[in-house]
């Protein structure tokens, strides 16, 4: 099984995306168009609300009701290989543990009020869901499901498009609903989805590393 992308290329764009960022926030003038902008994106994906999309995004953004499409997950992984299902389905929870983990800690460390509770946007946000979620947060955990959609659809590889496509639109509706109900700025969902995203990968690349030792010995 080869790797989709080489690891120090990898590394390399996260350290050149990082000296990016490092240089952005440095400049108080890009910084301040940056949230300007930011707001106007969440303003923008909140703005269409109606009863029909309450509903969906509402439901949507709890991990409950997505109960029923995780069990269908994990059986088409079965189903897919069953010889190496255990070995997945164990660097899947590394992933989820690691990844939620470092989020929760980022969270406690830069959380910051959330533009649900910010009382500068009462006129302009429509909110569909009051007193839901915590008062202060940063990165949103929800944002895990882009490093696992990547991580599921490497494992699954190019065969199963059409699953893999369901994967992808699952993980979009469940970031989207974060901004569409005014938990989180499209800036830190998409920050948290980029964060996933390497952990997702880096979670592959340890996999295949754990098969190329435990068949070497």
């Amino acid at each position: 099984m080869k790797d989709k992308i080489p690891f120090p290329v990898l590394i390399t764009g996260l350290v050149f995306l990082g000296l990016m960022a490092m240089f952005t926030f440095a400049d108080t003038h890009i910084l301040s168009y940056l949230k300007n902008q930011d707001e106007l994106l969440l303003f923008l994906a909140n703005e269409k609300h109606s009863r029909f999309w309450d509903l969906v995004l509402k439901e949507s953004a709890s991990f409950w009701f997505w109960i029923p499409f995780y069990c269908f997950l994990l059986l088409m992984l079965l189903a897919y290989d069953r010889v190496r299902f255990l070995r997945k389905v164990i660097f899947i929870l590394i992933y989820l543990l690691v990844s939620i983990g470092s989020l929760t800690a980022l969270n406690r460390i830069f959380g910051h009020l959330r533009p649900l509770y910010d009382q500068s946007f009462k006129t302009e946000l429509k909110i569909s869901i009051n007193g839901a979620g915590e008062l202060y947060g940063c990165l949103p955990i929800p944002s895990i499901a882009a490093g696992l959609a990547i991580l599921m659809v490497l494992f699954f590889g190019r065969r199963h498009l059409i699953l893999n496509g369901v994967i992808g639109l699952w993980a979009l509706l469940y970031m989207y609903s974060r901004a569409y109900n005014s938990w989180n700025y499209p800036s830190e969902i998409i920050f948290g989805a980029g964060f996933s995203l390497a952990l997702g990968y880096l979670s592959f690349y340890a996999y295949n590393l754990y098969l190329k030792k435990s068949y070497a010995g």
